[in-house]
């Protein structure tokens, strides 16, 4: 740490909760021109520290000093008029107005005199100055809705800057990004750097933390564990601090090879492609899929699961044809799809984790017309304990979880109906490492198990750590399947973007 003194400091911030401690006694301090990672595992308390100083909770104990002097952070707009800009995780954008619309929202420039008839041309004029600052190209009078998440990324940094924040907090600012969106990303947050504005920058990706940042700034359990110097830092280093003990291997070893041909697909064209795919998959099989975004894969999944028709070709499971019509077809064979939005396709968040489990069995829960309480409290503790759900209790409500168990319970309500096979789309978006070391086990003890596991991620580390095989997607066409031995990530990039 600089001994000048810090942009940021808070020191003993306590906030509680009704039967929990959120944050206790954390400290934080943040330099001008600083890339801090703030890191934790889900539930360690990032969150609710940086809605202490973005003014969304008031702080039970403790003090926030910036440039040395105590500040009050009663609500929203204090934040912003001490110079704080968060930017969350689910964009909060306007997608029916304009650029320069979103960016004034609420403090639009107008004119003098009574009506102060908006200045449209000033707006603009300002809007294209700050696109320009953050490298985008597009006219301040397009449409948001019209853009791609990475530019509305920019919109939201150019808002940032149009408010003259000296703090950016971003929250997994490249969970939805393109590797290309997410370059461009990088670009501006080393110019923000030499500008002397200072970023938080929270993330569960080890290797953009190494990569981008200054110092790691660890929490658990809603305390502050330790700051690490990212020039001297490890992917082990900063994990072991956040779990509190030695990390072993990310990755399990396997304990069976995979078997025969159980699931079959033959020159089959989806919806929106003229190309055709065609791949197997083997019993007890972890069968990767990658490729850029729109490249076809999840297109491909929905045809797979039923959501959409096949324009041609044919499938086989286990020997017989397969042509369903809809999910229902497909669960009925054994094919479950475990979406990559949990909370919007893959989980009732107000029900319960029992409720939640037995939903999409839920006709063989009333052997009487009569939902058998009894037994749906049995099937959903058998997958609590199997997959280590970590719930005060099967009938807790699954919203009050964190994103690693909402993701054990998508596969617990499959698991407990016996699959076949099973498709895992981006299986461990927006969880942290130590429940994603608990995911990957699960789904390496269910391919041991003889379940056949076709899994959809973005993320080269996972894909080449998980996969006995990798089929790779460019352009709507399968662009070639690599063995294990050749799943490298040159390989697959090579494949990604075309190259021959």
């Amino acid at each position: 740490m600089s001994t000048t003194t810090p942009l940021l400091s808070m020191r003993g911030i306590t906030k509680r909760f009704p039967g929990v401690t959120a944050l206790d006694d954390v400290k934080l301090d943040l330099e001008r021109g600083e890339v801090l990672a703030l890191a934790g595992e889900n539930g360690a308390g990032k969150s609710t520290l940086m809605k202490v100083l973005g003014g969304v909770h008031l702080p039970d104990a403790g003090e926030i000093q910036i440039d040395g002097q105590t500040v009050a952070i009663g609500d929203v707009s204090a934040s912003k008029n001490l110079g704080i800009a968060l930017i969350h995780q689910e964009l909060l954008l306007a997608p029916n107005l304009d650029i320069a619309g979103n960016i004034f929202l609420g403090e639009e420039p107008s004119g003098w005199g009574p009506l102060k008839k908006l200045d449209r041309a000033e707006m603009n004029a300002r809007a294209a100055e700050l696109l320009k600052r953050v490298g985008l190209s597009a006219a301040p009078t397009t449409l948001v809705g019209e853009l791609t998440t990475g530019q509305m990324q920019m919109v939201e940094i150019a808002k940032a800057l149009s408010r003259k924040a000296r703090i950016i907090i971003m929250d997994e600012p490249t969970s939805s990004l393109t590797s290309g969106e997410a370059e461009k990303l990088f670009e501006i947050i080393a110019e923000l750097k030499r500008n002397g504005i200072a970023v938080i920058y929270i993330s569960h990706r080890m290797e953009e933390i190494l990569r981008i940042t200054d110092r790691v700034t660890v929490m658990r359990d809603g305390k502050y564990i330790c700051d690490i110097d990212t020039k001297t830092a490890t992917h082990d280093s900063i994990i072991s601090a956040m779990i509190g003990r030695q990390f072993g291997t990310l990755f399990p070893t396997r304990a069976k090879q995979p078997g025969e041909v159980i699931f079959k697909v033959t020159d089959l064209r989806v919806p929106g492609t003229r190309h055709t795919v065609s791949f197997d998959a083997k019993r007890g099989e972890i069968l990767g899929f990658a490729g850029l975004v729109g490249s076809g894969r999840t297109e491909l999944m929905r045809v797979l699961f039923g959501v959409d028709r096949a324009l041609e070709g044919a499938m086989q499971l286990d020997g017989m044809a397969y042509s369903p019509r809809g999910p229902a077809d497909a669960i009925e064979r054994g094919l479950y799809l475990a979406p990559e939005d949990r909370k919007l396709h893959g989980l009732v968040l107000p029900m319960s984790v029992a409720e939640n489990i037995s939903l999409p069995d839920i006709q063989n829960y009333k052997p009487r017309w009569k939902l058998a309480r009894e037994r749906e409290q049995q099937v959903a503790e058998s997958q609590r304990l199997s997959l280590s759900i970590k719930t005060p209790s099967v009938r807790t409500k699954t919203v009050t979880l964190s994103g690693g168990n909402q993701q054990k319970i998508v596969l617990g309500k499959w698991l407990a109906m016996h699959p076949k096979v099973m498709i895992l789309d981006e299986p461990t978006r927006g969880i942290d490492v130590g429940a994603k070391a608990e995911i990957y086990r699960q789904i390496a003890t269910l391919a041991d198990a003889g379940i056949t596991i076709i899994m959809v991620s973005s993320e080269m580390e996972e894909v080449i750590g998980m996969s006995d095989r990798i089929a790779v997607m460019h352009e709507r066409r399968l662009a070639g399947i690599l063995e294990k031995s050749a799943c490298s990530e040159k390989n697959i990039m090579a494949l990604m973007t075309g190259q021959k």
